[in-house]
């Protein structure tokens, strides 16, 4: 029996205005090669490096956010390597004083609807460093270094090897993503680089290690296989893929004797296997020594008040808790700061619109909040995406308002316009470069639901003489047919007659 060892590593490129030691416009994808550079970013002598204050601020954010602790005193280390992406042929990091170290994030899965399991993850670690140059090599066999990325700050979080599985790793590095936007310092857009994940995998006999405070300890004297870094992951789902890989590959080399030098892999999309790419090198291969230009740093008073806006995962109980959305809602619905905003003006508008239902005495406030929840859920999640996928867009290219999207809602609860009608509504609200009123579409498209019962008993009517034969298996005691029936009578109606009705009118007609 075997037992997989797996930590990650995982870079974040900052969006601050310039690089992290030089003025620099930190443009990382800027359109033109090496035009977003100067000479303390390609290491001209006599050049030094001046500290990106902003980068530290939000190194100290992202710790706290993460549960770490904030190191008093800091500092700078230069970490030697020769590669034609390190223009200095060495990169300014940190070491042995990280700005933040000892921290955790837990992760909630959903197993099924309403039920949770979790696991903690220890943070090792995240400190600061420079960007790389980006290497691009072309058909010809050239390889052409853009320093455009060179420079650009960078925080590195290690965690402890706490994962059990891909999966584990997968749902961390997408919560990881959610907090870096939810703290506003990253995009964290893997295709484009500005979140790139790496994972440690090792493949272990079960009983051979234990792991104390983060360090995996060999037991009764065994030795312990070593460690494989993948790197080249750029997508959750390879995440996962490459780890499970890696486990099966390793598995195998076990069972037939074999052993392999501590390495790092590449991640071949195409072929879905991981491909070595060199020998790992360990710390004294670095010399790693303090950063000579730059002096000890105290990040707490460079950062002054750090304020933590509510993260994803506290936001996403409070959803579950304060609107009664299903855990799987709520998650889609705080994806994003924008989506969650929009989530909270939508419940804000429909809450007032309830309260005036009660001050009216035409309901009880509590009664209906779960089912207008329900309801504003699954057209946040389900249609309002549908529409906008049909249509080729994006949330960020919604025009209309909460308050609009709320009185949709209202439309639908209110039983004013059928689910059909009011799918071509949103769709017509989609559409337009502008914020519309969906009542006025409504009246305008005559798509309100009728619920005028002489009007229904004529499409009725019509509808009995034209399927006779589903009519009679109606008769006979199959009663599910009516649900066909009642959808011919939408159909006929163009989806305007209230279907309850519509049903009531029918059964009365056939029994």
């Amino acid at each position: 029996m075997y037992q997989v060892i797996i930590g990650m590593e995982v870079h974040v490129e900052l969006k601050t205005k310039s690089k992290m030691f030089s003025r620099a416009k930190n443009e990382p994808e800027g359109d033109v090669p090496n035009t977003h550079i100067d000479e303390v970013v390609l290491g001209h002598p006599g050049t030094l490096p001046v500290p990106n204050k902003k980068a530290i601020e939000w190194t100290v954010l992202i710790g706290k956010a993460l549960g770490c602790s904030i190191r008093e005193l800091s500092k700078f280390d230069r970490k030697h390597y020769f590669y034609p992406d390190l223009p200095k042929g060495y990169q300014i990091s940190q070491y042995d004083e990280p700005i933040a170290e000892n921290g955790s994030m837990t992760l909630h899965f959903i197993l099924e609807e309403n039920v949770r399991d979790t696991a903690v993850i220890g943070i090792e670690r995240a400190h600061l460093e420079e960007d790389t140059a980006k290497l691009t090599h072309d058909a010809s066999g050239n390889t052409l270094v853009d320093f455009n990325r060179a420079g650009v700050p960078l925080v590195e979080i290690v965690t402890k090897p706490d994962f059990k599985t891909a999966a584990e790793a997968k749902m961390f590095c997408k919560e990881l993503q959610q907090i870096m936007r939810y703290l506003n310092v990253s995009d964290a857009n893997m295709e484009k680089g500005q979140m790139r994940c790496e994972a440690n995998v090792s493949v272990q006999k079960v009983g051979s290690f234990e792991i104390v405070d983060g360090l995996v300890k060999p037991l009764n004297g065994e030795t312990l296989n070593n460690k494989v870094e993948v790197k080249n992951i750029n997508s959750f789902k390879a995440v996962e893929r490459a780890i499970n890989f890696e486990i099966k590959r390793q598995t195998a080399l076990i069972e037939a004797g074999e052993t392999w030098t501590q390495q790092t892999r590449g991640w071949d999309e195409n072929k879905n296997e991981t491909v070595l790419q060199r020998i790992k090198e360990n710390a004294a291969d670095y010399r790693y020594f303090p950063e000579p230009d730059i002096p000890p740093f105290e990040p707490l008073v460079i950062a002054g008040e750090v304020r933590i806006p509510e993260l994803p995962l506290a936001k996403r109980m409070r959803f579950h808790n304060e609107y009664k959305f299903s855990y799987a809602d709520a998650l889609l619905l705080t994806a994003s700061k924008d989506i969650a905003n929009y989530t909270e003006a939508v419940m804000s508008e429909l809450y007032s619109w309830i309260k005036t239902l009660e001050e009216r005495n035409e309901a009880a406030l509590e009664p209906i909040k779960d089912d207008i929840a329900k309801l504003a859920g699954g057209w946040l999640t389900s249609k309002l995406t549908g529409a906008l996928n049909d249509l080729k867009k994006s949330f960020k290219d919604i025009k209309f308002t909460p308050e609009n999207f709320a009185e949709l809602v209202a439309l639908i609860y209110t039983k004013k316009v059928t689910s059909t009608n009011a799918s071509k509504i949103l769709k017509e609200m989609v559409q337009h470069d502008t914020d519309i009123d969906p009542t006025h579409i409504m009246e305008e498209k005559g798509y309100g639901q009728v619920s005028n019962t002489d009007l229904i008993e004529t499409i009725v009517d019509d509808i009995i003489v034209k399927f006779p034969d589903q009519v009679q298996q109606f008769k006979d005691g199959k009663d599910p047919i009516i649900k066909f029936l009642v959808g011919m009578v939408m159909k006929a109606s163009q989806g305007t007659a209230n279907p309850q009705i519509a049903e009531e009118v029918l059964r009365k007609k056939l029994t």
